[in-house]
């Protein structure tokens, strides 16, 4: 009965193979597909169970790779471990301030102050301070040097512009959205000692004239360093080389709570925050100073792997 059955699908190969070599194809054709016939179907039940374990080998590779890709098979920041100063290069447990100094940072009119960066995902970014170097429920106080391109001062020096005409201004602001401190959304967010367009004392030496904050008995003296209502800081004199503000608690707690779990788990790439400079003018930063020890830029806790 078995050699019945052996001889039976021998001869049903054989039928096949033929049927296949006279469909008009080339004879190089009809060989290839006949030794690929021959070999597939020299017994039914091979056949099925090659195609069953093909399929299932096929559904788990697939099942894997879906895996792999899901869990980010790619390097992501979710893979990167959660923040760790004390893993930061140059963390110094009795650091009370931090100081970044640029010899290249740009001038660019309304661009950012700091060099850019790379990310780890190979995205070109603005850089900032990262609000995860901050500590929580503690205002940060912070100084900016800067100085004038070369260009800016000549053409004062030559009375071709002044410090009235040419904006000369800095922006603290939001690193994710660049809104800034001390505009009129929310002006308590910069605490300063210069006069602000959207906080003037009634009976003060200033009034606002524009965008401008000006004397109340002369308009035409305007205050050397002042907060304009959308939050960028003027400076009209070019005997001001730095400014210096304050950004309260609860401001900083804001910007740190960017980086929740929460926010991840809803949008991986909005989940970050800090204080970036947004310039206007013809200046460029040389010096920041922050009156906390181990306070980093994005760019440097990237390269450190967080």
């Amino acid at each position: 009965m078995k050699s019945t059955k052996r001889s039976a699908a021998a001869v049903l190969a054989l039928c096949c193979a033929v049927s296949l070599a006279s469909c008009g194809k080339s004879d190089d054709s009809s060989s290839d597909t006949a030794k690929e016939t021959t070999t597939t179907t020299t017994a039914a039940e091979s056949a099925e169970e090659s195609a069953a374990e093909s399929t299932e080998e096929s559904a788990a590779e697939s099942e894997a790779e879906s895996t792999d890709a899901s869990e980010g098979g790619d390097e992501t920041a979710d893979e990167r471990p959660p923040y760790d100063e004390t893993q930061m290069p140059g963390f110094d447990q009795s650091a009370t301030e931090t100081v970044f100094e640029f010899d290249n940072a740009p001038d660019t009119a309304w661009g950012a102050a700091f060099p850019g960066f790379t990310t780890p995902e190979g995205e070109t970014s603005d850089d900032f301070i990262d609000a995860r170097s901050l500590e929580p429920g503690k205002d940060v106080h912070i100084t900016v040097e800067f100085k004038y391109t070369p260009m800016t001062l000549e053409m004062i020096d030559e009375g071709l512009t002044d410090l009235h005409k040419t904006q000369i201004v800095i922006g603290p602001c939001h690193a994710n959205g660049w809104t800034k401190f001390g505009s009129w959304e929310n002006p308590q967010y910069l605490v300063c000692d210069y006069p602000s367009a959207n906080a003037l004392p009634e009976d003060g030496e200033w009034v606002v004239k524009g965008e401008n904050v000006v004397s109340k008995d002369d308009e035409e003296v305007w205050a050397d360093v002042f907060v304009k209502d959308d939050g960028f800081i003027k400076i009209t004199s070019t005997d001001v080389t730095s400014v210096e503000f304050t950004i309260p608690a609860e401001a900083v707690d804001q910007l740190i709570d960017m980086y929740s779990d929460e926010n991840k788990a809803a949008d991986p790439a909005s989940a970050f925050d800090g204080i970036l400079f947004q310039l206007g003018g013809s200046m460029s930063v040389t010096k920041v100073t922050v009156d906390q020890g181990n306070v980093f830029l994005a760019s440097q806790i990237a390269e450190a792997g967080f």
